[in-house]
């Protein structure tokens, strides 16, 4: 959430070139672009467009393009305007939508945790807006800029680009910051006091809508964080009701982490956060990618599932096994960053197992879980516990082995704690 760009970049190469940081890893990133209306539109109450059809109609880029527009449509010469607000994500500070009128597009960029250290943050002229609920406003074109250019570099780009006016007001506050906007303009003289008094009206519906959208996203994206990608979703859809769900052809994957209980008695509380962290990584990032879902993280457990749905069976463990063994390979590799600094290895077992389960929410009346139950679940829980026992990293049950067109070798015929008759268990040929 930062207005500071490259000085000193001709008009024509402005907002194509703009950025937030030299850092070799942005934390200001472009994540999209919308080409959108592209003229003035000239219609009704921009106050009441925003409250009716803006709201019900579009959101996100296309509804911030359109209202530019159509303030331009109502004799406010915008030439540049940006929407920055903050939200709830373990990466993210926030997000901001910019508009330019030259060329046509309106962006957005995810601003990375970490951008209130740097010093395009502490120059940025947009800092007391969030941070404090200040007006800000700035004659680019007058004289007594000066000072404040010389204290935020950005202004200076947009005076040398033909900017001639800077205005910066909030909208509402969250999580102890506040939603900002911006508008620039090239025009002449600057603003008026018509045009400021005008954007000022606009301010309370833009905030209404903004608020609710915000509250959407930061909602969406905590319920994908904390529930998953797939099942965050359905929650917010409206499948909350206990018992609901639906039964379900899946390939399951339980990995367990070796030796778990010693390390924690004996490591310090933040290298052993640190460790679980690095487990967990290495393993969710393969299932993800694989078109998996990570249902849970049980202690120093993962249960995560592979949906068959449109794909074969064969597909899906094949994308399972493909998961599982890149997991290994990246702890072989963070294994060889411990040893760098004489840390334990890290040791798991993975078990795969094809089957029906139940995938819904159970629990209590008031505190549900999203979750796979069924004799499936059991099963490659206990695959994933003989891995110990016949020393073998990844195990699989014969429904897999049957639907998996990968080679795989019989171990023979083993008791399973819970079930009644051994089962045949397949590895990884050796």
């Amino acid at each position: 959430m930062t207005d500071s760009e490259n000085p000193s970049i001709p008009r024509a190469e402005l907002g194509a070139n703009m950025r937030a940081s030299e850092q070799p890893e942005s934390l200001f990133n472009k994540v999209a672009e919308y080409k959108g209306v592209g003229h003035p539109i000239d219609g009704g109450d921009v106050f009441d467009w925003i409250l009716s059809d803006g709201r019900t109609r579009l959101r996100g880029l296309p509804l911030f393009d359109e209202l530019c527009w159509r303030m331009i449509g109502k004799g406010i010469p915008l030439w540049r305007a940006t929407f920055s607000t903050p939200t709830l994500h373990p990466q993210f500070l926030g997000y901001n939508y910019r508009w330019w009128r030259d060329r046509g597009v309106t962006e957005e960029f995810h601003i990375r945790r970490g951008i209130m250290e740097t010093q395009d943050y502490r120059e940025s002229p947009i800092r007391g807006v969030m941070e404090r609920g200040e007006m800000v406003r700035h004659r680019l074109a007058r004289s007594e800029a000066a000072e404040a250019i010389a204290a935020y570099p950005i202004l200076g780009t947009l005076r040398d680009a033909g900017g001639t006016d800077y205005f910066a007001t909030p909208l509402t506050s969250f999580n102890g910051r506040y939603q900002t906007t911006t508008w620039t303009t090239d025009r002449t003289g600057g603003f008026s006091d018509e045009h400021i008094a005008a954007i000022r009206r606009l301010m309370p519906a833009l905030a209404a809508v903004a608020d609710a959208r915000v509250s959407q996203r930061i909602a969406g994206t905590l319920l994908d964080i904390y529930l998953g990608r797939s099942i965050g979703p359905r929650v917010l859809e409206g499948e909350i009701r206990r018992g609901y769900g639906e039964r379900l052809r899946a390939v399951l994957m339980a990995t367990d982490l070796r030796g778990f209980t010693a390390l924690s008695d004996r490591l310090p509380g933040e290298e052993l956060i640190e460790l679980l962290d690095d487990y967990f990584e290495a393993v969710t990032q393969p299932v993800q990618s694989e078109g998996g879902e990570v249902l849970k993280f049980i202690g120093d457990g993962v249960l995560a599932i592979f949906a068959v749905g449109s794909r074969s069976e064969a597909e899906a463990t094949g994308a399972a096994l493909d998961a599982a063994q890149a997991s290994l390979q990246r702890l072989a590799d963070l294994n060889g960053n411990r040893a760098a600094v004489n840390r334990a290895p890290l040791r798991v077992g993975i078990g795969l197992h094809l089957g029906e389960v139940f995938y819904g929410n159970v629990g209590a009346t008031d505190r549900l879980d999203f979750t796979a139950i069924g004799p499936a679940v059991n099963l490659t829980s206990r695959l994933e516990g003989l891995t110990k026992r016949l020393d073998r990293p990844i195990l699989v049950s014969d429904d897999f082995a049957r639907a998996c067109d990968r080679p795989l070798s019989s171990l023979g015929f083993h008791p399973v704690r819970g079930f009644s008759e051994p089962a045949e268990i397949f590895g990884l040929p050796s």
